[in-house]
C-alpha cells in the first residue's frame, strides 16, 4: 500500500546514530525504522559532518537535523530572494520579455550567475519557476519556451514505411551519431495544415544546433529535394536525417549529388529530437494554423537569427552561432 513520505524526525536520526555506533548495516536500520534502505543511505551521505581533525565523516543526529533543516529552509526561500533583490527581479523580467532572444529560466539563471562574484547572489532555474508561480505566473507564462502539459499515451502503430530505398538511421556513421563532426543535418517540415501547399523547411546541424529555416511555396517531394540541393552550395551538407513523410520520398535526388540520406524509424520522432526541439521553438513564433503565404521572408529570417543567437544549455550556454563558427575556424 502506498505510504506518504515524511521527513526524518530528530528521534529517528538519534536512532540511526545509535545503530551506526553498533556497526549495524543500513538495511537493518531501515527495517527497524520502517524506512527504505535508500532513505537511510541518503540521510547518512548528505548529513554526515567532517571534523577538521578527522579524516572521515561522522554521523551525529543533532548536527544532521540542523543540516537538513537549513537545506529545506534554503530551498523554500530561494524564490523569496528574487523579491528581496530588485536588481535580480528586474533582470529576470527583462530577460523573459525579450523579443530578440528566446531565454529559458535555465539560461536566465546562468546569465545572472555569471555576472555575480558572490555565490550568495546566485539563483537557480527552479527558483525562477517558483517565483513566477507565486508572484504572477499568468502574466509571464506566455513568454516561457515550454509550458507544463500532460499527454495521454498514444496508440501504438505497426512500424511500416512506404519510402523506397530508404537507409535506416541505424546505419548512420558515428560522426553524425556521436555529434563529433559538423555538417550532418536533420530536416523536417512545419506545416499549417496537411492539405495546404505552403510550408516551412527546417534544417539543424546535429553538432552545433545551427538552424536553417526556409519558406516553401510547394511542399512536394521533388520541390523540397531541389531546394536542398541548391542549399548545398551555401552549406557543406554531408548527410541529412529525415522522418518518414512522403514529402521526403525522392531522397535519391540528394544521393545523386553526394548527400547521404537516412530515415528515422516510423513513429520514433525521439530519434531526431534536435529538429523536433527546433520546430517547437519555431511554433512559439508561428503557432499551429499559421498561414505561411502571409508570412514574409523578413519574418522568417528574423526568427532564424533569434534562434541562431540564443544561448543553449546543451552548448554550455553558448549560442549555435558561436559554437558553429568557432568549430569552423
Amino acid at each position: 500500500m502506498w505510504k506518504r513520505f515524511t521527513h526524518l524526525s530528530l528521534q529517528e536520526r538519534e536512532s540511526i546514530e545509535i545503530h551506526r555506533h553498533r556497526w549495524e548495516k543500513q538495511k537493518d536500520i531501515a527495517r527497524v525504522l520502517s524506512r527504505s534502505e535508500s532513505c537511510i543511505s541518503k540521510e547518512i551521505n548528505r548529513n554526515s559532518v567532517k571534523k577538521r581533525w578527522k579524516k572521515k565523516k561522522r554521523y551525529k543526529a543533532r548536527e544532521a537535523h540542523v543540516k537538513a533543516y537549513q537545506r529545506r529552509w534554503r530551498a523554500k526561500t530561494q524564490s523569496m530572494k528574487i523579491n528581496l533583490n530588485s536588481e535580480m527581479k528586474n533582470f529576470i523580467i527583462d530577460e523573459i520579455q525579450r523579443i530578440d532572444i528566446t531565454s529559458s529560466p535555465k539560461v536566465i539563471a546562468n546569465a545572472w550567475n555569471e555576472k555575480q562574484s558572490d555565490k550568495k547572489n546566485h539563483i537557480t532555474h527552479p527558483s525562477i519557476y517558483a517565483w513566477l508561480e507565486t508572484w504572477d505566473w499568468d502574466k509571464f507564462k506566455e513568454f516561457l519556451l515550454y509550458k507544463y502539459k500532460w499527454y495521454k499515451k498514444k496508440k501504438t502503430w505497426k512500424k511500416i514505411s512506404k519510402i523506397k530505398n530508404r537507409v535506416s538511421i541505424d546505419e548512420r556513421p558515428d560522426e553524425a551519431n556521436i555529434r563529433i563532426e559538423q555538417w550532418h543535418f536533420e530536416a523536417d517540415l512545419v506545416v499549417s495544415r496537411k492539405w495546404y501547399k505552403w510550408a516551412i523547411l527546417t534544417l539543424v546541424d546535429r553538432k552545433t544546433r545551427l538552424p536553417r529555416i526556409h519558406k516553401l511555396k510547394d511542399k512536394s517531394s521533388e520541390a523540397i529535394m531541389r531546394f536542398i540541393a541548391r542549399e548545398k552550395e551555401k552549406l557543406w551538407i554531408k548527410s541529412i536525417t529525415f522522418d518518414n513523410w512522403m514529402e521526403f520520398a525522392k531522397h535519391h535526388l540528394l544521393n545523386d549529388i553526394g548527400i547521404e540520406t537516412y530515415f528515422s524509424d516510423p513513429y520514433s520522432s525521439w530519434q531526431k529530437w534536435s529538429i523536433e526541439n527546433l520546430n517547437r521553438l519555431i511554433r512559439r513564433f508561428f503557432p499551429k494554423g499559421t498561414i505561411f503565404d502571409l508570412v514574409s521572408e523578413e519574418d522568417i529570417k528574423k526568427v532564424c537569427d533569434i534562434l541562431t543567437h540564443t544561448p543553449r544549455e546543451i552548448l554550455g550556454y553558448l549560442s549555435p552561432y558561436q559554437v558553429h563558427f568557432t568549430e569552423s575556424l
